[in-house]
């Protein structure tokens, strides 16, 4: 059996260099997660009842390097799921992904209808306005905050005032 072990540039620089691990304290998850950026985090308002939800995103890689979102989180669910369509017999289907590759140089936008991080067993209903904070956890970069909006309806489809 082959086991991937997940490397993380804040401390492999120092660690080249001879530096003890403790003086590299300047090196934080922060800098870890400068070539990797969220924007437009928002979650879909849910009804009253709902055990489910959805969260959505644009991740924006800066780096060189190609980097694969491996898994998330979110303080609203009992558990969350990176998910997408994947084709099934000829037929898209949405199904849970062990992961989503993030380009060198591009971007993977979670929207309606295509990727999103889906919210199981919601601790409470999703109420327009809310926030909340998760994580998401990448292969070379690591651990990175996200905090989401709660909106109504998608914010990009509602027409400009």
């Amino acid at each position: 059996m082959k086991f991937v072990v997940p490397t993380f540039r804040c401390f492999a620089a120092p660690a080249a260099f001879g530096i003890a691990l403790i003086g590299a304290s300047a090196f934080s998850m922060g800098a870890c997660s400068a070539d990797i950026t969220v924007q437009k985090a928002w979650a879909l308002a849910t009804p009253p009842k709902a055990t489910v939800g959805r969260a959505f995103m644009k991740i924006v890689n800066s780096s060189a390097e190609a980097d694969h979102l491996v898994s998330v989180t979110a303080e609203v669910a009992r558990s969350a799921e990176i998910s997408g369509i994947r084709l099934l017999d000829n037929a898209p289907r949405m199904r849970q992904l062990m992961n989503l590759d993030v380009p060198a140089g591009g971007s993977v936008e979670f929207t309606p209808g295509g990727y999103h991080v889906l919210l199981r067993n919601l601790k409470k209903p999703l109420a327009p306005g809310d926030t909340f904070k998760g994580t998401l956890t990448f292969e070379r970069t690591g651990v990175i905050s996200v905090e989401y909006k709660v909106e109504a309806a998608d914010p990009s489809s509602t027409p400009a005032q």
